[in-house]
């Protein structure tokens, strides 16, 4: 099983060790820098699989490059900082990053954390035990048969490819992260419909939160994609005390 790569965007050269042989230890490969420029560049010229991203950087503010980075990747990304402000964590989430992890934190919680965000985005399992299985499994059956087309969601002048994982509006192809493509897939399967806050948390994060607070950042950082006028929504209507309707 190929080793899924984490890079360590962390000024704090004593820490970044700690984490990385933690993550080693636990089967991933790390890369690290203590400058926010040579992150952008790694995250250009490497094959990554998630990045850890301190706010503290001594050449760049780390907010600058997570705006950087949202515009450029949909790589699932985890702040590390010791700003512990909820302003600070709004900021995050809303420019794109997966999860905030504020310091002091233990290492087992960050390994937790790096996990349940590569199955979100990834869909892979942790357990390579059981992966060797299923693979073994599929050897013996006979080869399954041919993929149907490409499933295409469309609607408002937005159109989905979803086994593609792109997103067009009005002809012109936009970059979501996952959590914010499956809150519009859910949108596009219901148009029309109202889908609640707790459908929308179901459809991005399963059962693995129950904060209804994550739908609604997560949901301004969308339309600013895919509205023409974020703060006049067209596409996506809030329906006050239910949820959310597309068109």
């Amino acid at each position: 099983m190929e080793q899924r790569k984490i890079l360590i965007i962390e000024d704090d050269t004593e820490l970044a060790d700690v984490i990385a042989r933690k993550l080693e230890n636990a089967g991933f490969a790390t890369l690290s820098t203590t400058d926010g420029l040579e992150g952008v560049r790694l995250v250009d010229s490497e094959e990554l699989d998630l990045i850890l991203l301190d706010l503290s950087l001594p050449d760049v503010d780390g907010i600058d490059v997570l705006r950087y980075l949202r515009q450029r990747t949909a790589l699932p990304i985890i702040i590390i900082s010791g700003r512990t402000e909820e302003a600070e964590r709004v900021v995050g989430l809303e420019l794109g990053a997966d999860d905030y992890l504020a310091k002091p934190f233990g290492l087992n919680e960050l390994l937790a954390r790096v996990r349940v965000v590569l199955r979100r985005a990834q869909g892979a399992m942790v357990d390579a035990g059981l992966s060797e299985v299923l693979a073994n499994r599929e050897e013996e059956q006979p080869s399954p048969p041919p993929a149907p087309p490409a499933e295409v969601l469309s609607a408002m002048d937005i159109e989905m490819d979803i086994p593609a994982r792109r997103v067009w509006v009005g002809g012109k192809e936009v970059t979501l992260t996952r959590t914010e493509f499956l809150i519009l897939q859910t949108l596009l399967e219901n148009q029309g419909k109202v889908v609640s806050h707790k459908m929308l948390l179901q459809a991005a994060w399963g059962d693995e939160t129950e904060d209804t607070h994550l739908v609604e950042v997560h949901m301004a950082n969308l339309r600013a994609k895919v509205e023409d006028d974020p703060r006049n929504p067209q596409r996506i209507q809030t329906v006050r005390g239910f949820g959310y309707r597309l068109g």
